[in-house]
């Protein structure tokens, strides 16, 4: 026992911050962290097999690692088809150099004969053959160091597919990841961006933005980005199920996620256009008016309204008071945009922004969840 230890008193480990843990963990589940593992494993366990393949083929045991290297993928689905891509793109490569062989031993025609060729090929069959340059590079391998040795060609092929192997067993087997939690967390990130938006519409006409106001550009690329960010998000977490053993234990119904995104991207749609528009009509422009002034309040306020039903759309248990307050302030401004309309100007700009609110609160409808079961 120590002798520098204070009776009675008990030593205390030292807990761990809790931003700190949240980095460690965030690094354990990084996604390039985990390709890199499995990339590395596949990679050794190919070398492994192949040494112990008999025949001609172990004499070209680096082939292996390479194609479980060449195949690895993220996702399951894509690990499968790039390596058939490979596997593929090798075998029209070993073609085209036989045939080059024909015509003599390597020199400059052979060689500019199987590359050509091979590049041309990848064009054309670019979904199956994983590209030009995999079935030209493997007919270049073929001709200039194989040659007219079968044994050569066959252990190439023979060690790649043994890789390609290990490589979508590896991918398939060990941790294959589920991406679901991004695509979540993206649409969730649309919707709140365009409510947002919304809501800074009714800063824009309080605080009278400029028309070169820097921030109207913010608005329309950062809306813009987060669509985009989240159709590519649900893309690769459905993408990620595909052949993955992991989606029995996490089931969830991407069709539903696939239509929140095209309603999202509706909303996003209207939202864009409601920037352009007050934007030019905020202070008018060389062929129309400035906004009204007594048609401001409402039109701030339905912002402000539908902008919280979109806050909160497939979130709140009951949406029923929020959507009554987007209705009354949609009512509200309709009234507000008449009485300013004129002989002159019978459909004035609040009369558009009133429409494109109007079409924001008609896609999120069907999905609001209200009390009386409406």
């Amino acid at each position: 026992m120590s002798q520098n230890r204070i009776p009675g008193r008990r030593l205390r480990v030292p807990r761990l911050d809790p931003a700190l843990k949240s980095r460690m963990r965030a690094a354990a589940v990084n996604p390039q962290l985990l390709l890199a593992a499995k990339a590395a494993l596949a990679a050794a366990l190919a070398w492994t097999l192949a040494l112990a393949i008999p025949g001609t083929p172990s004499e070209y045991p680096y082939y292996a690692p390479l194609g479980a290297l060449l195949a690895m993928y993220p996702t399951v689905s894509g690990t499968l088809k790039l390596g058939l891509q490979t596997v593929v793109g090798l075998t029209l490569g070993i073609v085209l150099a036989y045939v080059a062989v024909w015509a003599g031993d390597p020199n400059w025609i052979t060689i500019g004969f199987v590359v050509g060729a091979g590049v041309l090929l990848g064009g054309f069959l670019r979904r199956t053959a994983g590209g030009g340059s995999g079935i030209a590079s493997a007919g270049l391998f073929v001709l200039v160091i194989g040659n007219e040795d079968l044994g050569y060609s066959l252990g190439y092929l023979v060690q790649t597919v043994v890789g390609v192997g290990v490589g979508l067993a590896v991918s398939a087997l060990i941790f294959p990841p589920l991406h679901l939690n991004d695509a979540v967390g993206q649409m969730s990130l649309l919707r709140r961006t365009a409510a947002r938006d919304l809501q800074q519409m009714g800063q824009a006409l309080e605080e009278d933005w400029a028309e070169d106001d820097a921030r109207w550009a913010e608005v329309r690329d950062g809306l813009s980005a987060s669509a985009r960010n989240a159709r590519s998000a649900l893309q690769y977490a459905d993408e990620s199920r595909k052949g993955n053993v992991r989606r029995r234990f996490h089931p969830r119904d991407v069709r539903e996620d696939y239509r929140h995104v095209e309603v999202l991207e509706v909303v996003a749609s209207h939202t864009l256009n409601i920037t352009n528009l007050l934007q030019d009509a905020l202070h008018g422009t060389s062929r129309e008016r400035p906004l009204p002034v007594a048609v401001r309040p409402a039109l701030e306020s339905a912002f402000t309204a539908v902008g919280d039903v979109l806050d909160l759309w497939t979130v709140e248990e009951d949406d029923a008071a929020m959507l009554a307050a987007a209705e009354r302030a949609l009512r509200d401004l309709e009234a507000a945009a008449y009485g300013t309309s004129s002989r002159e100007v019978p459909f004035g700009a609040a009369a558009a922004l009133g429409m494109s609110l109007h079409r924001i609160l008609e896609a999120v409808r069907p999905d609001l969840r209200q009390a009386d079961g409406e």
